[in-house]
């Protein structure tokens, strides 16, 4: 079952890198749905409330978290345009991070150096993911994909080895 698992997950991150743009609008899909789930099943829990429990503010609360689900939802170009940007606003920082700490240790180790020119690969793919929904897709496909390439590749070898482990027991 494990063998088959990783053979599974190397299929999948094969699918993956060849549809960045299916792959951020399922994540941009699903995204939505937790969203608006999140809103529906507080305004349950707000009604299944005591009196003394019931609070108008969360109940409005609950409320805009659904109507942004559903927007999520129903706009999902614009919902992949904010996963992209916030994905390159993420990079951004640790590339800022990266190159920050990278000045700070370059006088002490030469790893320092590694540090800012990555961190300057990151601002300048940040600013490309940003800028760009498509450059947004296949980097945040490419990530994706690569964890469960890597997982389902572990899941394959360690078949194995349970496989050697057992007929040794």
């Amino acid at each position: 079952m494990v063998l088959i698992q990783g053979i599974l997950l190397i299929v999948l991150s094969a699918f993956i890198f060849n549809n960045p743009a299916a792959v951020l609008a399922g994540i941009s899909f699903w995204f939505g749905i937790i969203v608006l789930s999140a809103g529906l099943m507080g305004i349950i829990n707000w009604w299944a409330g005591t009196k003394e429990e019931r609070e108008g503010m969360s109940l409005i609360w609950r409320i805009l978290t659904s109507l942004f689900g559903l927007m999520l939802l129903t706009h999902l170009v614009a919902t992949m345009g904010t996963i992209t940007t916030i994905f390159g606003l993420w990079i951004l920082v640790c590339g800022v991070l990266l190159i920050s700490n990278g000045w700070t240790i370059k006088s002490t180790h030469s790893a320092g150096w590694i540090m800012v020119v990555v961190g300057g690969l990151a601002l300048l793919s940040s600013i490309l993911i940003i800028f760009n929904i498509g450059a947004g897709a296949v980097a945040i496909s490419t990530l994706l994909g690569c964890s469960i390439l890597l997982t389902g590749i572990a899941l394959v070898v360690l078949s194995f080895v349970l496989k050697m482990i057992k007929s040794s027991v």
